[in-house]
């Protein structure tokens, strides 16, 4: 069998191999064999390689965020899943072409949901859903606003909130998402300039934000800080300039604005086996409907694996970069 690995950190592209490792056999009595059919490569799989993400000891030399497979066996203790069903790894080390999970580790997933949606279900629509969920009291009718808003949590927040009723406002650092986000069902895209202020006070008159999500950092996170009504969050889940986060404690200290920061491993490690599996199911039952149908720039066969990984640096922030075993 093979599997990912790297030795050193550095350009993925370059690090990275194709390793053969020992075939996984059951050993315990709850646990399953699993085909891995297709990943997708994320951000922070790339910040894994250059060393700017902790490796997990847990892990051994494999890696890999996100993996959607099919059953193949399961032990004699297992009773939620059987041989051909489809299901997704909880583990962050999944780029492999055959997964030994405990039952407890994976999530099974609905007949109709097609691969390449399964594949993309684990991190950003269940980070989108839960930062709606858990930060703020939100009713139909209230505003919320997020930067990176072409991002693939960015996309995910849009689609859900669309469907609970929340309005969103979207802000973009680059031009040429808009139309598209308008289609998935933005309110309004914003420049992400220092006139997002005044853009703001004109598009929601008296209206509240009650919920600030940002995954830019440096600049950014302070012009959304100065949107939030007074007594809302904002919420930091990643930092896709590289910059430090630039807020004026004004803004927290005389407003009352909460800051928050949300990381979905430390959500999965901490939660409950039985909040773990209502979240899937209540995203599997919004992909049923129509939602986070991903955006894919790229497929690649896992024997093009350094290409895949040179395309993902290249077009990160703009579609999904598929790996698959087929």
């Amino acid at each position: 069998m093979k599997q990912v690995q790297f030795e050193k950190t550095g350009r993925p592209a370059e690090v990275a191999f194709w390793a053969d490792v020992p075939e996984p056999v059951l050993s315990a009595d709850d646990q399953v064999l699993v085909r891995i059919e297709a990943f997708p490569i994320n951000p922070s799989d790339l910040l894994l390689f250059r060393g700017v993400y902790p490796r997990n000891p847990l892990n051994g030399d494999a890696l890999g965020n996100e993996a959607t497979g099919i059953v193949e066996a399961v032990g004699a203790g297992v009773s939620g899943v059987k041989p051909g069903d489809r299901v997704i790894s909880l583990r962050t080390d999944n780029w492999r072409e055959r997964q030994v999970l405990r039952e407890s580790e994976l999530i099974r997933l609905a007949p109709g949901l097609g691969t390449e949606t399964a594949a993309i279900l684990k991190v950003n629509p269940a980070t989108a859903f839960l930062m709606l969920k858990d930060f703020a009291d939100l009713a139909p009718g209230d505003w919320i606003i997020q930067s990176a808003a072409n991002s693939a949590v960015g996309r995910s927040v849009i689609e859900i909130a669309r469907r609970r009723g929340f309005r969103t406002l979207n802000v973009l650092r680059r031009e040429g998402a808009a139309d598209d986000l308008r289609t998935l069902g933005a309110d309004h895209v914003i420049a992400d300039d220092d006139s997002l202020s005044d853009r703001v006070d004109e598009l929601i008159g008296e209206g509240d934000i009650k919920l600030g999500l940002d995954a830019v950092g440096g600049a950014s996170t302070g012009r959304l800080g100065q949107v939030i009504s007074p007594s809302g969050t904002l919420v930091i889940y990643g930092g896709m300039s590289g910059q430090p986060s630039h807020v004026d404690a004004r803004q927290f200290v005389f407003r009352d604005l909460r800051l928050r920061g949300f990381w979905l491993t430390k959500f999965l490690s901490e939660a409950p086996r039985e909040v773990i599996v209502s979240l899937y199911n209540s995203l599997v039952t919004l992909a049923l409907d129509g939602a986070f149908r991903p955006e894919i720039s790229g497929r690649f066969h896992i024997s093009q694996l350094r290409e895949a990984l040179g395309h993902a640096e290249a077009t990160m922030g703009r579609g999904k970069t598929l790996v698959t075993f087929d």
